[in-house]
């Protein structure tokens, strides 16, 4: 019956690995050039757009989708203001920590104020929107930065995340802009005078006061005054204060570990090696001294510039390393605390082994996970609620696709016929209570914690013998104080577990 009932499943494959077996579900469908999205609390899914190569039919659109993958429609357009061309575009979007409550979507883009012509002014833009009904409203530039008006169309970086300890402040990336590549002398990566080729570190909120962001020789963002390379607070003059690292040659995408607060950087190469990185406050990544371990574009020549080494290189041909996700969840134990990372180039996902828990600060071992696509590439991977993968097939493609990858059965009909399981809690998120169903399949000691996002017990919910079948519990969050943001919820019993993720209001 179990391989009926997968074959019915529409865009459903079965995959293995590692004595596992996952169901590959197409949730989202039809998307013109996407390039990264981020997942509401309540499942629905913000996606941008990068915007074609000829305009004015560029598309450059911030696009909602709900849990179920149905177009809810535009949130906000900007394609009248956004330079798609090459690399550049719409790309990076994030929801603000409390999303739930201040409804804060965060995008970076190419900014350009004559995209059709192609010669207009360029900048570079994080801005901010304020969600209304799936729309947003009230566009605030957070960002903006003044770059040359004919700088190649790639090595632009463009994702942005917040750091679970740091929910004040957005990192996001900027690549060397693919200037003088071969060249350590006159390429901006390893020089902290600019923010290129850098994961850069932001107040979340715009500069109080009016502000010209327009100004000869300025940069409108709010400068944290703990950022390793502050100075004077003028990011265009000595150092280039909103610094956080340096020596990147283009860090597509970086994520962060909700146990330990690490960061995860991967890297796109130039000819020889691309990187996952540890990311470190004021670490020089070698770009462009340095390629993985050895000189500029050398496979055999170990580079001797001081700079930190990558936890694990990949070789030519090249993959184009882009989505990353540190994966932390019971639902599938075989990746809890590691690391999967996505490529462009064939569409498969890699598993990072590490080492030295529970800093995770070492390389153990990498496997490919598996090929999500038969044509085009990966751009993004998150880790949702529910503790599936969520991939997305985007870049140069008019049918971008979100891939749901989950243990097989789960999300199917074939679940509600398991005899051990907690479900999501609903209504998810909450503001006073929410309800927990669970089901035991024979009368057994059974443990039901909470815990918060860096994996502290916030509370023991049940605890005891359980009898055979379905449960329910109530999570009061007054009662347990808790405040609002994400946690997890683990049920354990005899050898088995599973978790869920809960959003306090």
């Amino acid at each position: 019956m179990k391989n009926i009932l997968l074959a019915l499943l529409t865009g459903v494959s079965a995959l293995s690995v590692q004595a596992q077996s996952y169901t590959q579900t197409t949730v989202v469908t039809g998307m013109d050039s996407p390039v990264a999205f981020d997942i509401a609390p309540d499942g629905r899914f913000f996606c941008t757009l990068k915007g074609g190569w000829a305009l004015p039919t560029s598309n450059a659109k911030v696009v909602v989708y709900d849990a179920t993958g149905t177009l809810v429609g535009t949130f906000y357009d900007l394609t009248d203001s956004v330079d798609a061309d090459f690399e550049r575009g719409l790309l990076g979007i994030t929801l603000a920590p409390d999303f739930a409550t201040s409804h804060y979507v965060y995008v970076y883009y190419n900014y350009n104020n004559d995209p059709i012509n192609g010669g207009g002014d360029e900048r570079i833009r994080v801005e901010r929107f304020t969600e209304v009904n799936n729309v947003g409203t009230n566009p605030t530039v957070i960002f903006d930065l003044d770059v040359d008006d004919n700088i190649p169309g790639n090595h632009v970086g463009g994702n942005l995340h917040f750091r679970p300890s740091d929910p004040t402040h957005i990192y996001f990336t900027i690549g060397d802009l693919a200037l003088n590549l071969s060249n350590p002398t006159l390429n901006f990566a390893n020089k902290l005078t600019n923010p290129y080729g850098k994961v850069l570190r932001i107040g979340k909120d715009p500069i109080p006061g009016p502000y010209d962001v327009h100004g000869v020789g300025t940069m409108g963002c709010n400068v944290p005054t703990d950022n390793p390379f502050y100075d004077d607070g003028n990011p265009m003059t000595l150092n280039c204060d909103i610094i956080w690292s340096y020596g990147h040659r283009n860090p597509f995408d970086f994520t962060f570990s909700p146990v330990n607060d690490s960061l995860y950087i991967s890297e796109n190469g130039q000819n020889s090696w691309d990187e996952m990185n540890l990311g470190t406050k004021g670490g020089f990544y070698g770009w462009a001294n340095c390629e993985g371990l050895y000189v500029n574009a050398s496979t055999t020549t170990l580079c001797t510039t001081p700079d930190i080494d990558p936890l694990e290189t990949w070789g030519a041909p090249l993959p184009a390393v882009t989505g990353i996700v540190f994966y932390s969840s019971t639902v599938m134990p075989e990746f809890d605390n590691h690391v999967l990372i996505a490529d462009n180039d064939y569409g498969r996902v890699y598993d990072i082994t590490l080492g030295n828990g529970p800093a995770w600060n070492t390389f153990v071992s990498r496997t490919q996970w598996m090929d999500m696509t038969t044509t085009g590439g990966l751009t993004t991977l998150k880790q949702g609620a529910d503790g599936c993968v969520y991939a997305m097939k985007g870049g140069y493609t008019t049918n971008g696709q979100i891939y749901r990858v989950c243990p097989q059965g789960m999300g199917t009909p074939e679940f509600a016929n398991q005899n051990f399981y907690i479900k999501q809690n609903y209504p998810n998120p909450f503001s006073t209570a929410t309800t927990v169903t669970y089901k035991l399949q024979h009368a057994a000691n059974a443990t039901i914690t909470l815990y918060d996002i860096f994996g502290r017990e916030v509370s023991v919910l049940a605890d005891g013998m359980q009898s055979e079948g379905e449960h329910t519990l109530t999570i009061d969050a007054a009662a347990l104080g808790l405040s609002s943001g994400m946690y997890y919820c683990t049920m354990v019993s005899e050898d088995k577990s599973q978790s869920i993720n809960i959003v306090v209001e």
